[in-house]
């Protein structure tokens, strides 16, 4: 099969888009679907992954019309809308039914398979998600269906389960559709499908085994063990169309590797456009607090955080909770959490992407690749970050302007090795397209340069380094990271490039970081966008002690999706031209620690 362009990707997402725009329009005008101000007034969410659009792929507009027709089959149940019939507003229809039930490959069956909705609290989640769960297990033809409302714990379990059954027992036509038997206190069962729908918990959870099509899993943010979530995404195997909604507001951001950091990660990747994967789609809507102009307390940040204001959630009530938060500190967490869906302890965001991209772009938006002939014999720094032996390893040049004109950029230019036989497996994990860029042409090779085993072959990195870098440019000095260099960096040393320690603490990395990101902003950074460069620039947070020095945190390889070698080699590089004298002539190798 030939691989399409990307032109051609972007072209085929552009036409999805449109029709699905095209046919809300419509299902408004025709009372199908409530336009809502949030959307009306241009409104988008903090986070959107890009629209699945693989070859074939066709948006089905009467398949999403089923569900809204069947939602108009339901009766809202609480608050000042109970009675009503449950008609959906646009942002729900354009941000979660249009592309998970219209999307269809080129044989019919929907694209989408996993959905991440992350939403401030009281804007319907957990409502809407019980008429899908409840479409999925009455509506959605599948024999025997398997559908299930889980969460951490059997009470938030129930939550979904009991809304859908309420829900189901309120519908003269559902009512009559599953009979008097089909609708019990712990399950409902489709007397003609022989489909069911429960609640799960892993307290309720006695082994896998299930047979599951569709699954909606409630605050993912206070599961504490994986075992609901695994059993119903190993349980989708022999279903031709299974769907896995995962319905949360934020977490906290201080606990690594649990469920929800590691499938917001995911989300993060495939919006960032590192990672690819079809069958999921990811939304987040919050305020973005880092924003210039960003007010916590201001009604702007309140509307554009929440979706259902003035609908499902009163603007009364999100002003009283601002107003709590301005005079409590206690509270202040909890409403930033809750209310405008941050995480209130996770590690600072660094660079802005759009700043990033910028520097390997004209002003009129041509992309500017790095002109390695034009810097044959000039002066770099080199920087090191060697990983375990499973995993990446960096190596960066750093190149330092040769006049004073204050246009003329720095530049970057990173190398990257894996060991060949872990590169599915990490594909897998981490969901970016590690092979492809393996297969993409970059500085004098792959952007992604293989080595045979499963272990990477450091000698391989030495004699790049002294056979081809050193080669081709005045190699000054090159910084690295202790972490298991000692061998690569005694046999560097010993091959005369000089080597120099950098401390990965607050001293040793605040200066390079805080000059990068004045380097960043002032667009005086030439990278190229390299591709595995720019997914570790987008991966990499930063902490700041007491005294205002700041270092970028690395993610752990064994729970996290996130890379940051190659940021980094690029910091162990800068520090180099910051700290380190101009060279005497015919310095002798040596080992020199910075801190």
């Amino acid at each position: 099969m030939t691989r399409r362009t990307t032109s051609s990707t972007e072209a085929l997402r552009a036409q999805l888009t449109a029709d699905i725009d095209e046919a809300i329009l419509g299902w408004v005008e025709e009372g199908l679907v409530d336009a809502t101000e949030w959307t009306t007034q241009g409104r988008r969410p903090l986070l959107v992954t890009p629209l699945p659009a693989p070859p074939g792929a066709y948006f089905d507009r009467i398949a999403v019309e089923r569900v809204l027709r069947f939602f108009l089959l339901l009766k809202q149940l609480i608050g000042r809308h109970a009675g009503r019939e449950f008609r959906l507003m646009d942002w729900q229809v354009r941000y979660l039914v249009a592309p998970t039930f219209g999307l269809k490959r080129a044989d019919g069956y929907r694209v989408i398979r996993t959905v991440w909705f992350e939403i401030p609290r009281k804007n319907g989640k957990s409502t809407i998600c019980s008429g899908l769960a409840l479409y999925l297990f009455a509506a959605d033809r599948e024999q025997g269906a398997e559908v299930f409302a889980a969460a951490g714990d059997r009470e938030q379990a129930n939550i979904v389960f009991r809304a859908a059954a309420n829900m189901a027992a309120g519908s003269p036509p559902l009512k009559r559709k599953l009979g008097r038997r089909g609708i019990q206190k712990k399950l409902l069962e489709h007397p003609v499908t022989h489909s069911i729908f429960r609640a799960l918990s892993s307290e309720g959870l006695r082994a896998h085994g299930l047979n599951v099509h569709g699954g909606v899993i409630d605050e993912v943010h206070v599961h504490r063990n994986p075992d609901v979530v695994d059993a119903l995404e190993t349980g989708t195997g022999s279903r031709a169309q299974p769907l896995i909604i995962f319905i949360t507001t934020a977490d906290e951001g201080a606990e690594t590797g649990s469920i929800y950091a590691t499938k917001r990660e995911e989300v993060e990747a495939l919006a960032g456009g590192h990672a690819e994967d079809p069958t999921v789609w990811g939304v987040v809507f919050g305020a973005d607090e880092t924003a210039e102009d960003f007010d916590a307390f201001s009604e702007d940040a309140l509307r554009t955080a929440n979706p259902g204001y003035g609908i499902t959630v009163l603007a009364d009530y999100l002003a009283q909770k601002a107003a709590q938060a301005r005079r409590s500190p206690q509270q202040l967490n909890r409403y930033l959490r809750l209310h405008l869906n941050i995480r209130t302890k996770q590690t600072t965001r660094w660079l802005s992407m759009d700043d990033w991209d910028a520097c390997a772009r004209t002003p009129s938006g041509v992309p500017v690749p790095v002109d390695l002939d034009a810097l044959a014999g000039r002066d770099c720094y080199g920087g090191l970050d060697l990983s375990s032996t499973t995993d990446l390893t960096a190596f960066s040049l750093w190149f330092p302007p040769v006049t004073d004109d204050p246009a003329e950029p720095y530049v970057w230019v990173p190398f990257f090795w894996l060991p060949e036989d872990n590169l599915k497996d990490l594909e897998r994990r981490t969901k970016v397209p590690l092979l492809r860029w393996s297969q993409t042409a970059a500085h004098f090779g792959p952007a992604l340069r293989l080595t045979e085993g499963n272990v990477v072959d450091y000698r391989a990195v030495r004699s790049f380094i002294t056979d081809e870098l050193r080669t081709r440019f005045n190699l000054l000095a090159v910084g690295y990271d202790r972490w298991n260099a000692t061998e690569t960096v005694n046999e560097l040393a010993d091959a005369g490039v000089e080597m120099e320690q950098v401390s990965q603490g607050y001293a040793g990395l605040n200066q390079p970081c805080q000059q990068l990101e004045r380097y960043v902003l002032s667009r005086r950074v030439s990278h190229g966008g390299h591709p595995v460069l720019r997914w570790h620039v987008d991966s990499v947070g930063i902490k700041t002690n007491a005294d205002g020095y700041v270092k970028p945190v690395k993610p752990d390889r064994q729970v996290s999706s996130k890379r940051i070698d190659g940021v980094a080699s690029g910091l162990n590089a800068l520090a180099m031209q910051l700290v380190r004298a101009e060279p005497e002539e015919a310095p002798e190798p040596s080992i020199r620690i910075i801190s």
